[in-house]
C-alpha cells in the first residue's frame, strides 16, 4: 500500500471520527464546529483523492511530468528563490505595520481588551519570529 493511500485512509477515520463525535454532543456551538470539520476533512481528502487520480492517468502523464519538471526548475533557479526571498520580506514588513495598526484602531473601536492583547501579541511574536528566522539564517550562511 502506498504511504499516500495509507495517509489518505488515517485521514479520513480521523474526519468520519470527528464528525461522528460533534453528531453525538449536545454543545450547540462545539458539535456543529466538530461536525463541520470532520466533513470538512472527509472532503478536502476526496478532493485530493480525485486529483491524484486525474493526474496519474495515463492521458495526463505527460502534462504531469512537464509540469513537474517545470516547477523543479522553478525550485532551484537563483532568480525565483531571490524573487521569493524578497516576496517573504515584503509580506513580513507589510504584515508587521497591518498588525500594529489594527491594534490601533480595535482600541479606538473600544474593542475588549483581550482581542486587542491577542493583536499585539502576534505582532511581538511576528517580530521574534522574524528576528530569530534572521539569525538562524545569518548562522546557516
Amino acid at each position: 500500500m502506498k504511504k499516500s493511500s495509507i495517509l489518505f485512509s488515517i485521514m479520513s477515520i480521523v474526519g468520519a471520527a470527528i464528525m461522528c463525535v460533534g453528531l453525538l454532543t449536545d454543545i450547540d456551538y462545539y458539535s456543529v464546529f466538530l461536525s463541520s470539520l470532520g466533513c470538512a476533512i472527509i472532503v478536502s481528502n476526496l478532493v485530493q483523492l480525485v486529483r491524484n487520480l486525474y493526474w496519474q492517468s495515463p492521458k495526463h502523464k505527460a502534462e504531469y511530468e512537464a509540469r513537474a519538471q517545470e516547477a523543479l526548475i522553478d525550485l532551484v533557479d537563483e532568480r525565483n528563490q531571490s524573487l521569493r526571498s524578497k516576496a517573504g520580506h515584503i509580506t513580513y514588513q507589510i504584515m508587521f505595520f497591518v498588525l500594529l495598526e489594527l491594534a490601533v484602531i480595535l482600541s479606538l473601536l473600544r474593542v475588549e481588551p483581550w482581542v486587542i492583547g491577542m493583536i499585539f501579541l502576534l505582532f511581538i511574536f511576528q517580530w521574534v519570529v522574524g528576528i530569530v528566522v534572521y539569525r538562524v539564517l545569518q548562522k546557516k550562511m
